[in-house]
């Protein structure tokens, strides 16, 4: 048998290839959108828009959900699905403001918090490996798990009176910004490099585009995709926590319906649900437009309804977009 190299895996590393060039247009278009609403709503707010203190409420607001698009795009890369991750911020959430009131360490409190991301994402990472469960299906179970995990800890209603020094943490700036918004440029800034550069990262695009010739090749495909499950549950923990910082309390229904937009924003930046190609900041672009169009319809004072309307007909362009792709990939 002949040893396969990069050339063995169409796609998944070709920077030269049609399908490369694909997705650096995707991303291109993408910020163009991004500039193109950005103009637009300068306009329409009579110069609000861009105002230093908008921006910032923009960052507080969103920053620590855009985390978990990081994790989601690694799995994507891998061609797995994590529908949890929304489930894992109101469950981490949850077990860290229990833990706070029934007087744990603040510091306790959040490992164990970190703790219960990081177990939903290894219980994903075994039932898709180990057991060959396709990561649609195990995923949409272990959703269900976390949700009824932060019901059981709750007993279904929101947990207050959190300690004013953990209360305190969502409101830390740094420079003026949200500290959380810091981290999130430095991790964003990281994993790209390590997704791309180092560490071997890059073999996540071997196991997306071939899993079983990543494989013959001695590529730990269980182990790297494991890890990738455990990473996401690992983000989205560090996302709820900061969250239930911010909002003074813990809720068993926050985030509800919210994994399908973190998705559909990897997606939309470049991401492909068939695997093998995106990146951490294509599908950052791909949050920051569902962000301004949601900000946008607000401004206008468009009804929001129609916010799922200009939404989804984004969403089907980029599916087409990846669809070509893969076509491309496939040829």
């Amino acid at each position: 048998m002949k040893a396969l190299s990069a050339k063995g895996f169409p796609g998944a590393l070709g920077r030269n290839s049609v399908v490369s060039a694909i997705l650096h247009k995707r991303e291109l278009i993408v910020l163009l959108l991004l500039v193109v609403i950005v103009i637009y709503l300068q306009i329409a707010s009579e110069g609000l828009f861009l105002r230093p203190q908008n921006l910032i409420i923009m960052a507080d607001r969103k920053a620590p959900e855009a985390f978990v698009t990081i994790g989601i795009t690694y799995l994507l890369i891998t061609k797995q699905f994590d529908l949890s991750v929304a489930s894992v911020m109101a469950f981490s959430g949850s077990a860290t403001a229990w833990m706070m009131v029934n007087e744990f360490s603040i510091s306790a409190a959040i490992m164990g918090g970190l703790f219960v991301g990081c177990l939903v994402g290894a219980l994903n990472g075994f039932l898709v490996t180990k057991l060959g469960i396709a990561s649609f299906i195990a995923t949409l179970g272990t959703m269900y798990i976390a949700r009824s995990g932060a019901q059981i800890i709750t007993q279904g209603s929101p947990i207050g009176d959190l300690p004013e020094s953990f209360i305190e943490m969502g409101k830390l700036k740094i420079l003026g910004l949200p500290w959380y918004f810091l981290l999130l440029i430095v991790a964003i800034i990281t994993m790209h490099i390590l997704l791309k550069k180092m560490g071997g990262m890059n073999k996540l695009f071997y196991i997306g585009t071939n899993d079983r010739a990543s494989s013959m090749v001695g590529i730990g495909t269980v182990k790297l995709t494991w890890i990738m499950f455990i990473v996401s549950g690992f983000i989205a923990a560090i996302a709820g926590i900061i969250l239930t910082a911010k909002s003074y309390s813990a809720s068993p229904i926050a985030f509800d319906k919210m994994e399908m937009r973190y998705i559909a924003a990897c997606v939309i930046g470049g991401a492909s649900i068939s695997g093998g190609q995106g990146s951490i900041v294509g599908s950052l672009l791909g949050f920051l437009l569902i962000v301004l169009i949601g900000n946008g319809m607000t401004l206008m004072g468009i009804s929001p309804y129609w916010e799922n309307v200009i939404f989804g007909t984004i969403l089907a362009i980029a599916a087409i977009a990846d669809a070509y792709s893969v076509r491309k990939r496939g040829g």
